[in-house]
């Protein structure tokens, strides 16, 4: 009988731990406004689009000049994201805290770490026809 409380128990705290996981990720989905404002020149601005694919996070970089780069290694814990990508052939390393809907953090680069700061773009809702 102790065996078999202890096998459910593992099973409810297994399944408790992949809801829990499942549904963190909810708050970073979606599109963040960045600003790194010691990157260089093109680099400094732009938006990380963020989703999710098979309960794993993915995404891209779009920089204000207009180049897309993919996301890899995309994770959120707890409240901590981290994430990397490749900007003219460097992996840069993104980790940062996210708290509502703003994120602040750091990136790694070749050229010492800077500060990144984001705001997640909330869709405006559309107005009633007579409002």
């Amino acid at each position: 009988m102790r065996r078999l409380f202890v096998v459910l128990g593992l099973f409810l705290t297994t399944g408790v731990f992949f809801i829990v996981n499942a549904q963190s990720n909810k708050i970073v989905l979606g599109e963040w406004k960045y600003s790194v404002p010691e990157a260089p020149f093109g680099y400094e601005k732009g938006v990380i689009f963020l989703e999710e694919k098979d309960k794993s996070l993915s995404g891209n970089l779009v920089f204000d000049s207009g180049l897309k780069v993919k996301l890899s290694d995309v994770f959120l814990k707890s409240d901590t994201l981290k994430l990397g990508v490749y900007v003219e052939s460097e992996y840069v390393t993104v980790v940062s805290k996210v708290k509502g809907n703003e994120m602040e953090g750091k990136v790694d680069t070749s050229m010492g770490v800077m500060r990144l700061k984001a705001e997640k773009i909330v869709p405006q809702t559309k107005k009633k026809q007579g409002s």
